[in-house]
């Protein structure tokens, strides 16, 4: 895992290899690539308007809850005995022992895909690259779970959601609304590069960076020295654009909006999603390690403006 004291999370995976082979539609049974950068990104202006955005207090959103790693179970039976070659007992064992919600979807990948995730040269690249596996593996059972009319999102063992598969307008139209792209370090990969892809692929993205969040927040101890990592500011950046997706399709795509917000399933996913994230944003928010950028993105995610969109959901 790449290390420097302004570290971005491996997990903004952009398929570029799928770009080259379909054209620019995820292969929804695999072909994911990664893509990862160590360079300190300015975050630029507030955007217009800009108030301090409410604080999260420690309890998470009223209603949710879940459990938690704490305390960190010990790991360093897995550090002691790791062997290069035993890499895959040892990264579900860890699985088992600090995130438990990402055993299922880790056992259910292949060798092949797991190694493009994680480095297995030491116990300590494998752990430090465990997000990555926790947040893929999820798309790879999301996809591998999929149908032609429905889409399934898995956000822990016991929740998993079907959605009405949509056919609806390209998410590079968010770059029209956003308030500072060339701040944004995830618009070049997922608002250009991957920008044609629509609403059902940004929620299982909005899904997987969940999953980042909680997973790094498990793993977190490794990140000392001053290293820090984006695992904040990635599930932030994509309720942002959710909430801008959201605000789209009501303003500019009447009947986009009235399919989204004609299936109780795209409801009861996106509302439960936004609660597991604020659940773990309250937990991670004493981590200053775990953000990079994230009172920017923050800032934006909690405008009035733009959360007003969850709240018309909320109201439905």
């Amino acid at each position: 895992m790449l290390r420097s004291s302004r570290l971005l999370g491996a997990t903004v995976a952009i398929a570029i290899a799928v770009l080259a082979s379909c054209g620019g539609d995820r292969d929804r049974t695999g072909g994911i690539s990664l893509w990862d950068a160590s360079t300190p990104i300015d975050s630029g202006p507030r955007p217009d308007g800009w108030v301090p955005p409410p604080p999260i207090d420690g309890g998470g959103p009223p209603g949710y809850s879940e459990p938690t790693c704490e305390p960190l179970a010990d790991v360093s039976d897995l550090e002691a005995s790791y062997t290069s070659t035993a890499w895959r007992t040892t990264l579900e064992t860890l699985a088992d022992r600090r995130y438990p919600y990402a055993s299922e979807t880790i056992r259910a990948v292949s060798d092949d895909y797991l190694l493009g995730w994680v480095d297995t040269r030491s116990f300590a690249e494998l752990f430090g690259s465990f997000e990555t596996a926790a947040h893929e593996s999820n798309h790879l059972w999301d996809f591998s779970h999929s149908t032609g009319s429905l889409w399934h999102y898995r956000l822990r063992p016991d929740l998993e959601i079907d959605t009405q598969y949509l056919s609806d307008f390209p998410r590079s139209e968010i770059l029209t609304i956003h308030p500072n792209p060339s701040a944004d370090f995830y618009a070049p990969p997922y608002l250009m590069m991957l920008g044609s892809e629509g609403f059902s692929n940004l929620l299982d993205e909005y899904v997987a960076y969940v999953h980042s969040l909680a997973s790094r927040y498990c793993t977190r101890e490794d990140l000392t020295g001053g290293f820090s990592t984006s695992a904040r500011d990635g599930v932030l950046a994509f309720m942002h654009y959710v909430e801008l997706y959201l605000k789209l399709a009501r303003t500019e795509h009447p009947d986009d909006y009235a399919e989204i917000v004609g299936d109780p399933a795209h409801i009861e996913l996106i509302l439960t999603n936004w609660d597991r994230a604020e659940f773990w944003l309250a937990i991670t928010e004493s981590h200053p390690e775990l953000g990079i950028n994230d009172e920017m993105y923050e800032a934006w995610a909690y405008d009035p403006a733009n959360l007003m969109e969850i709240e018309y959901l909320r109201a439905l």
